[in-house]
């Protein structure tokens, strides 16, 4: 997953926007087009001007001539009047009399007059371009006489039943070339409105085209940070719908795939610890009992080696010394039992089996064996349960929790003290009391006592045979059975509690 520094600088690198590219692009295809248009309209349009003043040119001159041919034909002579002033063309008809003189017939678009054509005559060798020659006419590009300014002129006589009748065309150059110019102009005028009006619609248009693309690329850095909360929602119906929903395809299948990795790596630690707490536990319980099995083994080594020796030589010392190796035996069978019960419990291999019964009757014959040990002590025990106390729970679990208290209490009673044991119902449950008369716990180790082999006084454990985990299989069955354990320092002595 990227950090946020990253995402930033990714985003510094990033160029321009869609929406920029798309305007930028669209402004230099058509600056691009607009430039091609008038490179083209400066190299190919006066040239195409042209043609079209010639063509103008050569139908002006067929009606001249039939304006010389039917010199009284109004309508002709208006129609011909009104095309030269469209045209921008000046036109000279003269009928050649037989003194020699020029008599203007018709003129339009104001030439000067017939001294042009003698001009002609005058310039025989005066530079020119022909365009087209034929008999009767030609037509060319020289400058003018008079303006030094280059004209397009047809010259030309026609023969008709009037006589013989000269004609003068003429078309300024500069009317072509500004006609070209004009053009240009208004192209770039047009193009560069056109142009700025497009890019702004180009750039509105592109901001809902982009709105979806923007939409899809922030649910894609949601999914690059494993958000899948968000959907695509767009109804375009084009190809970025189809994107859309694919995304939203790989989004679900992305959160499924990674929740179901996710659920399979917890299985697998879970399935670790496990694996690792059962190997600890088991490595621990071999060291404990490796631990605790040490002195018993030693005395009954050390016992047993004096009776093989024969350093027994009266029968009572004999007997005691079997007597020891025998306790010392049963001392390590009760450990032994004792941890493989705790260790099933804290492994979770211990079964349940839970029933009615009646804990006041259990605690009964629990106590009843205590009896004769606090007779034969000097101890008092005091039972103190009602009549009848149902619960639903398990006898095996609860004998093992009143058995390690009941040892424990009278492990540590004073001599001639109470051993007091009570019980009382409680709301889903009951709660029992095992009180003894005697030394204070140090209140540093109340929360101790619970843990195996932990020993308030070591010595005193020793004496009484205590192996230091009977509060541990306590605490492990309480909570077997959904309940808890708990000590506290009573006024003259402690009490254990247990409620299930």
């Amino acid at each position: 997953m990227k950090n946020p520094e990253e995402n930033s600088e990714a985003k510094t690198r990033r160029g321009l926007s869609f929406r920029a590219k798309s305007t930028l692009i669209f402004v230099g295809l058509f600056a691009l087009l607009i430039a091609a248009l008038w490179l083209i309209n400066s190299i190919y349009l006066q040239k195409y001007y042209l043609r079209q003043q010639l063509a103008r040119l050569e139908d002006t001159r067929r009606q001249v001539e039939e304006l010389a041919k039917d010199p009284d034909n109004e309508d002709l002579e208006l129609q011909l009047t009104l095309q030269c002033e469209s045209s921008g063309i000046a036109a000279v008809l003269a009928q050649e009399s037989r003194q020699g003189y020029y008599l203007i017939v018709f003129t339009a678009g104001g030439e000067r007059g017939p001294w042009q054509m003698w001009g002609r005559e005058n310039e025989p060798n005066r530079p020119q371009t022909v365009f087209k020659k034929t008999e009767h006419y030609v037509i060319t590009q020289a400058a003018d006489p008079v303006t030094r300014s280059d004209k397009i002129e047809c010259t030309g006589t026609v023969t008709a039943d009037s006589g013989e009748y000269l004609y003068l065309l003429s078309l300024p150059m500069a009317r072509i070339e500004e006609s070209a110019e004009i053009s240009n102009r208004f192209l770039l005028m047009i193009g560069a409105g056109i142009l700025a009006l497009g890019a702004v619609l180009v750039f509105l248009f592109t901001r809902r085209m982009t709105e979806p693309i923007l939409v899809l690329d922030r649910l894609s850095q949601k999914m690059a940070d494993l958000d899948f909360s968000e959907r695509f929602e767009g109804r375009s119906g084009d190809e970025i719908q189809t994107l859309g929903e694919n995304i939203n395809h790989l989004s679900d299948r992305l959160e499924t795939t990674i929740s179901d990795l996710t659920q399979a790596n917890l299985t697998l630690e879970e399935d670790v610890r496990e694996k690792e707490e059962e190997n600890r536990r088991r490595t621990e319980l071999l060291a404990n009992i490796s631990h605790e099995l040490k002195t018993p083994i030693a005395l009954i080594q050390g016992y047993a080696e004096g009776l093989r020796d024969g350093m027994c030589e009266d029968e009572d010392t004999r007997t005691r010394y079997s007597d020891i190796i025998l306790d010392e035996a049963n001392r390590m069978n009760r450990l032994v039992r004792q941890l493989l019960s705790l260790n099933e419990m804290e492994s979770g291999g211990m079964r349940v089996d839970k029933t009615d019964l009646d804990l006041s009757v259990l605690i009964r014959e629990m106590t009843a064996p205590y009896q004769v040990k606090a007779a034969e002590s000097g101890a008092r025990l005091e039972v103190d349960v009602p009549e009848r106390l149902p619960v639903v729970s398990d006898e095996l679990l609860l004998e093992q929790i009143l058995q390690n208290y009941l040892s424990n209490a009278f492990h540590y009673v004073k001599d001639g003290g109470l051993v007091r044991v009570s019980a009382e119902p409680q709301e889903g449950g009951a709660l029992i009391s095992v009180y003894n008369e005697g030394e204070p716990i140090p209140e540093e180790a109340l929360e101790q006592v619970w843990n195996k082999f932990y020993k308030v006084d070591k010595a005193r454990t020793r004496t009484y045979g205590g192996s230091g985990i009977g509060l541990s299989v306590v605490k492990a069955a309480a909570e077997l059975l959904g309940g808890s354990c708990g000590v506290e320092n009573l006024d003259g002595g402690v009490c254990f509690t247990a409620r299930i």
